[in-house]
């Protein structure tokens, strides 16, 4: 281990930067959220400017919209749709360093909670990722019904829309392990810190192993603290 001046622990033994896990902790949850949403507009301009220069996107490249997941997910509040936040921006609202590119919510897969779905995200033209443009393809009760987990891209930002999480189960399954987090005038469940480690295990990508070690250095410091 390198020892800094003072004595001051700055990483774990697993390498995680605690410094910033710390000052996360400190920070309210819009502040986290705000923090992320700035990182992530600095690594969208970088990737822009080697993506097309000063001559804007080269040939081909498909049209990145910046990600507002606060508009997302004001959307899908306002929609009144149930839905669980996942993924990395969880790990972001739980104090996370992570930065993300898109936002990730497991929903409720009731009747009523696919109709809601289907009618917060017609204004923001959700569309399958990745496929080519041109292909037919409505997001609504029809094709939610009929399918379970989503890759969108929408006017706000890439969205991912599963019916269930590895290693967690599905939505009602998500909700018991969530923990509430107010931000924006919005109160939304968020998958806790143990549900984003039992996740991140099932899914056991090469990612997904550094992500672990830095939710269990939270979940220390959490005790800690407790």
């Amino acid at each position: 281990m390198i020892e800094f001046y003072g004595g001051y622990q700055v990483y774990s033994e697993s390498g995680i930067d605690l410094t910033l896990l710390r000052r996360n902790l400190q920070l309210t949850v819009s502040q986290r959220w705000l923090q992320q949403a700035q990182c992530q507009r600095s690594v969208a301009a970088l990737v822009a400017s080697v993506r097309g220069g000063p001559n804007g996107p080269l040939p081909g490249t498909r049209r990145s919209v910046m990600l507002d997941s606060v508009g997302i997910l004001r959307q899908l509040t306002k929609g009144q749709v149930d839905f669980v936040v996942i993924g990395g921006l969880a790990m972001t609202l739980n104090g996370s360093a992570y930065i993300t590119n898109d936002v990730d919510v497991c929903y409720s897969r009731t009747p009523q909670n696919i109709a809601r779905l289907a009618a917060a995200l017609e204004p923001l033209h959700p569309y399958l990722r990745g496929v080519p443009q041109g292909l037919p393809f409505r997001f609504d009760v029809a094709t939610i019904q009929a399918g379970l987990n989503f890759t969108l891209t929408t006017d706000l930002g890439d969205l991912n829309v599963p019916g269930e999480v590895s290693g967690v189960g599905n939505y009602e399954q998500a909700l018991s392990r969530s923990v509430e987090k107010t931000a924006f005038d919005m109160c939304i469940h968020v998958l806790s810190i143990d549900g984003l480690i039992a996740s991140k295990k099932a899914a056991g990508r090469m990612k997904d192993r550094n992500h672990i070690l830095e939710l269990e250095e939270l979940k220390k410091m959490l005790e800690d603290n407790s």
